[in-house]
């Protein structure tokens, strides 16, 4: 199983920290990634990734309507130096695939939550 994802953040070190995170880890590959508040919608849109790996404090993003970027098929990885219960402050209710990884990110946290990614669409498989 291959899974698609895509990196929404404006912090290039965090950036090529996970880029590099998954090109070290199997089924798993990146096909977009923006610095932009502004091109998520449209990069989700367009690529239709299984994963999302979001910061949430880009620039601009209090603008959006956080109902308007989820979608119930992608799991939502928030990339982050806030607390987790932060996140989860700020999240739409209903959002059910929601990961959370704290920056700086270690690579032992990143495969377990690429993990568990894994086994939640293997889940859905059968």
């Amino acid at each position: 199983m291959l899974l698609t994802c895509i990196i929404i953040d404006e912090d290039p070190l965090s950036v090529d920290m996970l880029e590099y995170y998954i090109s070290q880890t199997e089924g798993i590959r990146l096909i977009a990634k923006s610095a932009k508040a502004s091109d998520i919608l449209s990069t989700i849109r367009k690529s239709a990734p299984d994963i999302v790996f979001i910061d949430i404090s880009i620039s601009g993003i209090e603008n959006l309507v956080f109902d308007d970027i989820f979608q119930k098929d992608i799991v939502y990885v928030f990339v982050t130096k806030y607390p987790y219960d932060y996140v989860l402050d700020v999240l739409p209710r209903q959002l059910a695939n929601v990961g959370y990884l704290n920056k700086p990110v270690s690579f032992l946290l990143f495969k377990k939550e690429i993990g568990r990614i894994k086994d939640l669409h293997a889940s859905k498989l059968n």
